[in-house]
């Protein structure tokens, strides 16, 4: 009963702010961790242009083997393999596919790995 008039006096003082007691909260729902990851098939199917091209270079189109290491300058891969982004990481995903699924090590070199700062 008190409860009930100090809600009307509270909604009469400041009008659209009484709610009946109870807030109403906006959730967002997510979608689960594992929802996210992409099935490893689908990561390699769309990167298959990627394989196709190291393939070319460096097995004259040949499947890679696994064990295989490939040491590349970022330059040389940026020809073969060409990115938006010219920077190592964007082929971070490229280089987990071929370790993951394929047993290949890819090591790109770039001009900034060997500076040093005085």
């Amino acid at each position: 009963m008190m409860y009930q008039l100090l809600q009307s006096m509270f909604s009469s003082i400041f009008p659209g702010t009484a709610d009946s007691g109870q807030r109403k909260e906006k959730r967002t729902i997510l979608p689960a961790a594992h929802e996210k990851r992409v099935n490893s098939a689908t990561s390699v199917d769309s990167i298959a242009e990627d394989i196709k091209r190291l393939e070319e270079a460096f097995s004259n189109g040949q499947p890679l083997e696994s064990g295989m290491e490939i040491n590349i300058t970022l330059q040389e891969l940026l020809r073969i393999v060409p990115r938006n982004r010219p920077r190592k990481d964007a082929y971070r995903h490229l280089q987990r596919v071929l370790k993951d699924e394929m047993g290949v090590i890819l090591t790109i070199k770039s001009r900034k790995d060997g500076k040093k700062k005085d």
